[in-house]
């Protein structure tokens, strides 16, 4: 990813869409056809048949609050059987759950910060715990009448004290708000950021879960995003932008962007063991601070997930649909598919395993990609094997990843993935270009040298150039979404090396300092050196076979430094005080970039934006 040059658009010529709105319909109903069968089949179920299950909606993927949940794990000693945490966001049920045995736990020595937290994820997730603590006077009788939420709305069983999840409904409404300003030395002007929004959850008859939010948000950010903004977007584009994390975004004043935001899902059994997701937000795979198969870095997308537990097994299957490209303003986007399947199994109370496969790909019929190929649709059969069984060129990716409690108030984890591997080659270490990998690996330490609430997390990710890309119409079968990396930020060729210190010294305030150090290898002059995933690698047998290592191309370090402090107001608000100081040193001396950032918010009901490449 480069943060002066506007991407060239050389490869523009793959996409020949055709915008016409009833051909996309007519293939893209066989995905939601799908949905259709399964939510249709889950109406006509007997009920009695599993009555002791129950869903909910999920916590919005965010690394400070899953760190919570993550600590505890360790602290804890072992697995706890329904949280399975390589496949991210969970849901509130099985946090509540969890809470409930750790607050259970007499064999815990807890601090007043370890109380506080405990106390905040049981609130959280109320409905499900049956806390009486929630209750309040409340304002003009129908507002705040339950600590965390601006309305909300339950039915007389949970009143009643019956076994927790024993009621017919739940519904909370809450206000989203993010309101920050920054001085960057490297603009003359006030960053501002702006976020106002709302958020709907509950569930219905505790066999419908669903969660549904808007935000609309003005922005002017630091000179290093808004680089990475010009490098992301579409060529010579002055009618839309590519934020990260972001869709569809438009100008705002003179060096601002204006984005909304939309997300929702509705979640159902359609058996005792397995659940069923489908809607339009972010997923996360892996155990590390970074993900190198699915993190959050790139815009939420349209997904259907099935989720199977039993046993010591969680078993994962996300069908979703990307856009391939971002075209100019008010035309139809060109759309592909990525599908994972993600197998997680606990061989013991303190070592869990998994392993993946993923596809990505697209189709050109008759001048239309968007056609949903039905045999990947197989939730169990391996994806390479079906490539070869239809002649396609798509592109797939397979790996793993683990964590193991190592040692006491020790986790030890880490994610593996494989996009092309010639033995022959590799053992020559010729450096041949089509060896393509990714490998992290990192651990977790709390309560660092019986310090209460201080952690320690410490990391390191290595891909090798060209990984995630393609040869064949590239943008419908990289592993891109909206021209954002859908793993690491940086995308490919680099290696990078994090470490995140937390702690809490008292209940309500949070103290974090990140300091993180990569290089990479950055494209000049029209050049592929591997690290940009939007330009295919078809030229790369001619022009740099052999002879790639981590970091060619010209070479790029960036150092990055933060350090936040965190005070809760009151349940879910915040108010954050932010230093970062990034300093980005290039062999092309034109995209040296120092900018050290100051910033103060307020937020409600909403995650930090976090903007650390």
């Amino acid at each position: 990813m480069q943060d002066n040059e506007i991407l060239d658009d050389k490869n523009q010529s793959f996409f020949r869409y055709n915008s016409n709105k009833k051909n996309f319909n007519s293939n893209f109903m066989r995905f939601y056809f799908l949905f259709f069968v399964l939510f249709v089949s889950f109406i006509f179920l007997d009920f009695s048949a599993f009555a002791q299950t129950n869903t909910s909606s999920f916590v919005p993927y965010q690394s400070n609050y899953y760190h919570i949940l993550k600590r505890y794990e360790i602290k804890r000693g072992k697995f706890f059987k329904p949280f399975h945490s390589s496949t991210l966001p969970l849901s509130r049920y099985d946090i509540a759950l969890f809470t409930d045995s750790l607050s259970n736990d007499s064999t815990q020595i807890l601090s007043p910060s370890d109380k506080f937290n405990i106390d905040y994820l049981l609130t959280d997730n109320y409905e499900f715990t049956k806390k009486d603590s929630v209750k309040q006077k409340g304002i003009l009788k129908y507002f705040y009448k339950r600590k965390p939420d601006f309305l909300s709305f339950l039915n007389d069983n949970y009143d009643m004290k019956l076994e927790k999840g024993q009621f017919d409904f739940a519904i909370r409404v809450n206000p989203i708000l993010h309101l920050g300003i920054a001085q960057d030395n490297t603009r003359d002007e006030m960053l501002t950021l702006n976020t106002r929004g709302a958020e709907l959850h509950g569930v219905v008859a505790r066999r419908i879960g669903f969660y549904a939010s808007v935000t609309e948000s003005q922005a002017i950010f630091p000179r290093y995003v808004q680089n990475v903004i010009d490098s992301l977007s579409p060529p010579r584009s002055l009618e839309n932008f590519v934020v990260p994390s972001e869709s569809f975004a438009k100008p705002f004043k003179e060096n601002g962007v204006d984005f909304l935001r939309a997300t929702g899902y509705i979640t159902f059994n359609v058996a005792k063991v397995v659940d069923v997701q489908f809607g339009h937000d972010k997923n996360f795979i892996g155990n590390g601070y970074r993900s190198l198969v699915l993190s959050d870095f790139a815009a939420p997308h349209l997904f259907l997930k099935l989720q199977t537990k039993f046993w010591k097994i969680n078993y994962t299957n996300l069908y979703t649909q990307m856009v391939a490209d971002v075209q100019r303003a008010n035309s139809l986007y060109p759309k592909k598919y990525i599908i994972y399947h993600h197998l997680s199994i606990d061989f013991s109370k303190k070592f869990n395993l998994g392993v993946f496969e993923s596809v990505a790909y697209g189709r050109k019929d008759q001048g239309k990609n968007d056609t949903f190929d039905l045999t990947y649709l197989n939730p169990f059969i391996f994806y390479r094997a079906v490539e070869q069984g239809i002649g396609s060129i798509d592109n797939a990716l397979i790996g793993a990843d683990f964590k193991w409690l190592a040692l006491k108030d020790f986790q030890l984890y880490g994610q593996f993935v494989l996009d092309e591997l010639k033995v022959s080659e590799l053992i020559d270490n010729n450096g041949w270009w089509g060896n393509k990998y990714g490998i992290q690996l990192g651990f977790n330490y709390i309560d660092v040298a019986n310090i209460k609430n201080l952690d320690l997390q410490l990391e390191t990710n290595i891909v090798r150039p060209y990984t995630y890309t393609h040869s064949s119409d590239e943008q419908l079968s990289n592993f891109v979404h909206y021209r954002q990396p859908l793993a690491h930020p940086l995308g490919a060729n680099f290696m990078e090396f994090l470490s995140v210190l937390r702690y809490q010294p008292i209940p309500r305030l949070n103290i974090t300092g990140k300091l993180i150090y990569a290089k990479t290898g950055e494209d000049s002059n029209g050049s592929n050196w591997g690290s940009n995933l939007l330009i295919s690698n078809v030229d790369v047998d001619d022009n740099n076979e052999y002879e790639n290592t981590i970091g060619q191309g010209v070479e790029t370090s960036i150092l990055f430094g933060r350090f936040t402090a965190t005070y809760q107001l009151y349940h879910n608000l915040f108010l954050d005080a932010d230093v970062i100081q990034r300093s980005k040193t290039s062999a092309l001396v034109a995209r040296d970039l120092s900018s050290t950032v100051f910033s103060v918010g307020l937020r409600f009901n909403i995650g930090q934006r976090l903007y650390e490449f």
